[in-house]
């Protein structure tokens, strides 16, 4: 018998090979504890499942409100850019201008999330020292608006982390699975040590792996 490879992925194992596999030992009234056990083994990979998908679920809306507050963020940015322009008849070159955005505007909402932190906390900075009042009254908007994109953006980060090691458990079940897979496998050649090829039959025939032609979820990838 070829075994299911581990690179497929639970759900393949479990609603493909886990079914045949249980449906054939539940036919068989001599196997009540196998099916017993597997059905414990299938339960097992699909609560680990379970809570992979909830927490790939859960990453994916962290990723939504950080990228919604990424634009509110973005907004007020501009909000305040368009200020400091009125105040200079337009003219990107003025002193006052590049005292906020030495590099531009562009500059500024376009970096990566941190770095837009980070020039939007030396805008910060400048404007408490503003003397305009029509322009300091930015400084409530601007550091909201950072305040909420760090929290989302850590937030995001706790998510992604959290599905990180529910892949993990998921991978390290799929191998316990497998393990209760091949268990049952050489329990049943020794019961049919006579004629193996009746073993096989409660197993349904695995297509020969594939390198790099896997089903598997890959891991969670890095935060952007």
């Amino acid at each position: 018998m070829r075994l299911p490879s581990q690179s497929l992925s639970a759900e393949t194992l479990l609603e493909t090979f886990g079914v045949y596999h249980a449906t054939r030992v539940e036919a068989d009234p001599d196997k009540k504890e196998m099916a017993d056990a597997w059905t414990k083994a299938q339960e097992r990979l699909n609560e680990r499942l379970k809570m992979h998908k909830a927490a790939q679920k859960a990453t994916m809306r962290a990723m939504a409100v950080r990228d919604a507050e990424d634009e509110a963020f973005d907004d007020a940015v501009k909000a305040f850019a368009l200020a400091v322009l009125s105040k200079v008849s337009n003219s990107r070159k003025a002193p006052l201008f590049r005292k906020y955005f030495p590099d531009g505007m562009s500059a500024v909402v376009t970096a990566p999330l941190e770095a837009e932190l980070q020039k939007a906390g030396v805008i910060l900075s400048k404007l408490s020292e503003e003397e305009d009042e029509s322009l300091k009254a930015f400084s409530g908007t601007l550091s909201t608006a950072m305040g909420n994109l760090a929290t989302a953006m850590d937030a995001h980060r706790a998510a992604l982390d959290a599905e990180l090691q529910a892949y993990g458990m998921l991978t390290t079940e799929k191998v316990n699975w497998l393990d209760a897979y091949k268990r049952n496998y050489r329990q049943l050649t020794s019961l049919y040590f006579k004629d193996p090829k009746k073993a096989d039959g409660y197993f349904k025939p695995a297509p020969k792996a594939k390198k790099g032609n896997g089903d598997e979820t890959p891991p969670p990838a890095a935060a952007n």
